[in-house]
Parts: structure tokens; C-alpha cells; sequence
């Protein structure tokens, strides 16, 4: 049995001006988004697709409008057994960076990880997926830290897993997170896409907020490489992974096709 996973970070739904294009050309799956607008209407515009909705968590409020990660999966493939919304504990090392956020009026959460369960219905094997968007202030290590403190009681799990989503994990030191995923039994689905982030397309310029406009030209240094978004995957055969194009987010769309 053959699947795909499709994560994208819609820049504040701002990709889904040509969301349709790509979900009729690539037909994922799975769907996992990060800054997806939360709102019914939204919902309804990508269950049109032939998709259910698995679990949405709030992450944020802009312009007066909730955004957050939400997952959709195809009905006719799999069963939804469970969700979860998963709170690692804070550490010291983000009190700095919270600080940082709330002198730039950055309301943005710390993290926001959601777990979703589903039976395959071929197969009748188990798979997790984990939805996965972690704070854009602050420090490798704390991104580090949060992700060994969710998956302490996970990673020993038998059944398939992805973790997959927007880690904003800076380019420097990207061996070590990819050396700490592999210690708990996860391979990268991404590992050959060097870039998944471009901020200098017109229509992103429009959408973003006063701290990325002032960090936006150290993102010059990491140009080529600068790469935040992740699929890992465990106790899963690897088909292939796609980027695909697009005109209305920063991010690039990532599609991983597995095998059971």
C-alpha cells in the first residue's frame, strides 16, 4: 500500500490562492498545514477536495483571525482513531526569546504540535502522524529540547510514524537535529531538498510582520540552504519526496510518497 503526505506552511492561508491547482495536480493523502486559517468556510474549502478533517490546534491570532496546524486525510484510505494535542514543557533556555517576542509583539505560540492517529484501511496498520510547528523566536537547542521532551514516550512505538511540518530549525547545526532524529529511529524524507524557504517572492514580501522584515536580509546568507521544513519517517519504506513550486508562500510545499 502506497501513501503521500503533503506538509505546507501557507504563509497565513495566503497559498491557498493556488491551493487547489496543487492538491488536483498532486492529490496527497494526507494533508498537513501550518498557519492554516481556522474558520469553516476554510475547512469546507479543502473538504471540496474529497478530504475529511482529522484535528486542527490554535496557534495564533492575526489580523483578528485564527490560524494554527490542521491535518485532513482521504476517508476512502484510512479510518481517524484518535487525536491529541501534545505541550512539552517549557525550558529555561526560551525565557530569553520570550522576552524577544513580547518586546516585537510577537503573540505567536512556542509550539504547537498535533498528533494524529489513523488505521490504514488495506492494511489495517497503524500510523502516527505528527503535525509540527515549532516557535520562529528562539534557539536550535530549545527546538531540540521540545522535540525530545513530545516524543519521550513515542519513539519506541512499533507502528509507522511521520513527523513532518515547519520546525523553523536554522540552517547552522542542521547535522545535529538530523543526528538526534536518527538516534530515535527516524530517517529524513527530505534529506536530499536543500531549500525549502524562499522570502523574496513578491507576493510573501505583503504578508509578513515587523520581525521578519528586519531579519530578512540574513536569510541572503543561507540562501540556497535554507531549509526549516522536515519530513522524518520510521518503520516506513521511502518512495520519493517532491517540492513543489509555488507563488503565495514562503515555504515550499514538500510531498512524500511512502510504502507500509
Amino acid at each position: 500500500m502506497n501513501f503521500s503526505i503533503l506538509t505546507f506552511n501557507t504563509l497565513f492561508n495566503n497559498a491557498f490562492k493556488e491551493m487547489e491547482e496543487i492538491l488536483k495536480k498532486y492529490s496527497p493523502d494526507i494533508l498537513c498545514f501550518q498557519e492554516f486559517l481556522i474558520n469553516e468556510e476554510n475547512i469546507k474549502n479543502i473538504e471540496r477536495y474529497n478530504y475529511s478533517l482529522a484535528e486542527y490546534n490554535n496557534s495564533f491570532i492575526k489580523f483578528g483571525k485564527i490560524y494554527g496546524v490542521a491535518t485532513f486525510y482521504k476517508k476512502n484510505l484510512f479510518k481517524l482513531k484518535s487525536t491529541e494535542f501534545i505541550n512539552p514543557a517549557n525550558n529555561l533556555s526560551e525565557f530569553f526569546f520570550y522576552l524577544i517576542k513580547i518586546f516585537f509583539q510577537n503573540n505567536t505560540q512556542p509550539k504547537t504540535i498535533l498528533k494524529t492517529c489513523f488505521l490504514e484501511k488495506k492494511t489495517n496498520k497503524k500510523i502516527d502522524i505528527y503535525n509540527i510547528h515549532l516557535f520562529v523566536v528562539g534557539s536550535n537547542q530549545a527546538r531540540i529540547s521540545t522535540i525530545k521532551e513530545f516524543m519521550k514516550k513515542n519513539y519506541q512505538k512499533t507502528n509507522p510514524m511521520i513527523i513532518c511540518g515547519d520546525f523553523n530549525y536554522y540552517p547552522i547545526q542542521r547535522k545535529k537535529l538530523e543526528k538526534m532524529m536518527n538516534s530515535l529511529g527516524f530517517f529524513e524524507a527530505t534529506k536530499k531538498i536543500f531549500q525549502t524557504i524562499n522570502p523574496y517572492k513578491i507576493e510573501v514580501k505583503k504578508q509578513y510582520v515587523f520581525i521578519q522584515k528586519i531579519i530578512m536580509p540574513f536569510y541572503k546568507i543561507f540562501e540556497k540552504t535554507f531549509k526549516i521544513d522536515y519530513v522524518f519517517y520510521k518503520n516506513l519504506k521511502h518512495v520519493k519526496t517532491i517540492r513543489i513550486e509555488n507563488h503565495y508562500s514562503d515555504h515550499y510545499p514538500i510531498i512524500s510518497y511512502f510504502k507500509f
